[in-house]
C-alpha cells in the first residue's frame, strides 16, 4: 500500500488501536504484580510491541515522504509515531527537523529539548537543538513573549490591561498586557474553538461542545454557561445588556449578560462561523448557506427578509461604516451593500474565499482574501487603489497600525507591514513559527499567538 493511503488508513484506524495499547499496558502492570499464566504474559507483551513497532514503520513513512518533498504529510506521519510512543526520541528528532524547515523554529527547539530531556546523552539531538537558528531581530521590538502551554491558541481578545488566551485544550489564561505574567487560568470542560470575547466583566468563549462559558474577567471564576447544538467557532458579540452566540447549529442566540437566559433566537438553517457586528440597533453576519443577514439586535426580526445571498460560504464578519455593510464572501466577492435594505452598491472580486473582515479608515477598505492578496479599495466606488501578493493565503485579518496595516499569512512565520497609501511591502519580521490567529493591537503594542502556544508582544512606532 502507497505511504499516504497507508497513513490516511491508520489516522482511522489509530483511536482504536490506542485504547487496545492502553487496555495491553494495563494488563502488563496487573501481570507483573501478580501470578499470571506465562503464555498470557507472552502473548500481551508480544501485541504491545507490535503496537508499538508501528512507530518505527511511521517514521519510515515520513522519511520517505519527507524524501519526496511532501514536508506537511512527513509531518503528520511523525506525529502519528509520537502518538503511539511519546518518548521515541527519533521521531522527536524527526518532526523537529520537519517543523524547522517550515520556519517554525520554536516548535523544533521545544521538541529537541524533550528529546534531550528523554536521552540527555543524545548527541544528534544536541547537535541539533544547537544548529537551529534564532530569529534575527527585527524592525519591532519584541517586549515578552510567555509560552501559556503546547497547545493551538484558539484566539487571543485585549481588554483594558489584560490579554485574555483560549486554548484548543480548553485553558482560559488571563496575561498582564505590559509583561505577559500569569494572572489566573480556568479551564473548560471541553476544548475552546473560539477566540474570548470580553463583555463587561465577563469574558466568553466558545467550546466544541457547544457550550458558550462565562467566566469573571478579574479572577476566571465561572459565572454560567449556555448550550446550543453545535460547536461554537465564533467569538462572542454583545451590546448593552445582550450577548450575542453564533453557533454551528445554524442558530444565532440572544443571551442576558447577567445571566446566560435566552432573550431570544433565529435559525438560520445553516451553520454560523463568525459573529455577528452590532451597528445602530441592527445584527450584521453571515452563514454558511451563503446569505447575508440582519436582524433587529433588541427582539431579532429581520430587517432584511431573506438575506442577500452571495454564492459562497460567508465566513468574514461584517464591517458597518456610514450607512455601508463591508464584508467577504466564500465566492471571492468582497461586498459593500447599503445597510438599511441590503442593497448592493458594488462588489470586489478576489481571486479566492475572503474569510477576514474589512478594514476602513479615511474612506479606504482593506481586505484580506486567501486568493494570497491584500488590496485596499475605495470604500465608495470599490475601485483598487493597490494590491500586494502574498506567498500564502490569507485567512486572518489584519490590524491598523498608524501608518502601516500589519498581516500574517498561513503557514508563515512572518508578520508583514505595508504601507497603508502605497501598498509597499515595508518589511517582514520572523516571530519564530506559525501563527495562529491575526494581529491584535492595544495600547501602543501589537500581540500575536503562535501555533506553538507561544504569546508575544511587540512595541509599535511611536507616532510622530
Amino acid at each position: 500500500m502507497p505511504a499516504v493511503a497507508n497513513l490516511r488508513l491508520w489516522v482511522v484506524l489509530w483511536p482504536m488501536k490506542r485504547l487496545l495499547l492502553s487496555l495491553l499496558i494495563g494488563l502488563t502492570v496487573v501481570m507483573s504484580t501478580s501470578a499470571c499464566d506465562s503464555q498470557l504474559a507472552q502473548g500481551v507483551r508480544a501485541a504491545q510491541a507490535q503496537l508499538l513497532g508501528h512507530a518505527a514503520s511511521f517514521i519510515r513513512e515520513g522519511d520517505q515522504l519527507a524524501a519526496a518533498g511532501r514536508n506537511s504529510e512527513a509531518v503528520l506521519a511523525y506525529r502519528q509515531a509520537l502518538e503511539q510512543d511519546a518518548r521515541n526520541v527519533q521521531a522527536l528528532q524527526r518532526l523537529a527537523s520537519a517543523y524547522a524547515s517550515q520556519g517554525r523554529l520554536r516548535s523544533a527547539r521545544q521538541l529537541l529539548e524533550r528529546a534531550l530531556a528523554i536521552r540527555p546523552g543524545d548527541a544528534e539531538a544536541a547537535r541539533a537543538l544547537a544548529a537551529l537558528p534564532t530569529p534575527a531581530p527585527g524592525p519591532l521590538s519584541l517586549l515578552w513573549q510567555t509560552h501559556v502551554g503546547d497547545e493551538v491558541p484558539a484566539g487571543i481578545a485585549p481588554g483594558d490591561s489584560v490579554l485574555y488566551v483560549a486554548l484548543e485544550d480548553g485553558r482560559v489564561q488571563a496575561l498582564t498586557m505590559d509583561s505577559g505574567a500569569l494572572l489566573w487560568q480556568a479551564r473548560l470542560a471541553a476544548p475552546a474553538t473560539s477566540a474570548p470575547a470580553i463583555a463587561g466583566s465577563l469574558v466568553l468563549v466558545g467550546c466544541r461542545n457547544g457550550v458558550l462559558y462565562s467566566l469573571s474577567a478579574a479572577d476566571g471564576s465561572p459565572r454560567w454557561s449556555f448550550t446550543s447544538g453545535g460547536p461554537i467557532y465564533a467569538a462572542a458579540a454583545s451590546a448593552g445588556d445582550l450577548v450575542y452566540c453564533a453557533s454551528g447549529d445554524g442558530t444565532l442566540y440572544a443571551l442576558a449578560l447577567a445571566s446566560g437566559q435566552v432573550h431570544w433566537q433565529v435559525t438560520t438553517g445553516a451553520a454560523l462561523h463568525e459573529p455577528p457586528t452590532v451597528a445602530n440597533g441592527v445584527l450584521y453576519f453571515g452563514s454558511s448557506d451563503g446569505r447575508i443577514r440582519a436582524l433587529d439586535a433588541a427582539s431579532g426580526q429581520a430587517r432584511w427578509q431573506g438575506g442577500i445571498l452571495t454564492h459562497g460560504a460567508v465566513e468574514s464578519r461584517p464591517t458597518i461604516v456610514n450607512g455601508r455593510v463591508y464584508v467577504g464572501s466564500g465566492d471571492s466577492r468582497l461586498y459593500c451593500l447599503d445597510a438599511a435594505t441590503g442593497g448592493e452598491y458594488w462588489h470586489y472580486s478576489t481571486s479566492d474565499a475572503i474569510y477576514a473582515s474589512p478594514l476602513l479608515e479615511d474612506g479606504v477598505v482593506y481586505v484580506a482574501s486567501s486568493g494570497n492578496l491584500l488590496a485596499a479599495l475605495d470604500a465608495l466606488s470599490g475601485e483598487p487603489v493597490w494590491k500586494l501578493r502574498s506567498r500564502t493565503a490569507l485567512i486572518y485579518t489584519p490590524a491598523l497600525g498608524q501608518d502601516a496595516i500589519y498581516f500574517v499569512a498561513q503557514g508563515d512565520p512572518n508578520l508583514y507591514a505595508v504601507d497603508k497609501g502605497s501598498g509597499k511591502l515595508r518589511w517582514a519580521l520572523d516571530t519564530g513559527d506559525w501563527l495562529a490567529s491575526g494581529p491584535v493591537i492595544a495600547s501602543g503594542h501589537l500581540y500575536l499567538a503562535g501555533k506553538d502556544g507561544t504569546v508575544l508582544a511587540y512595541a509599535l512606532p511611536t507616532p510622530q
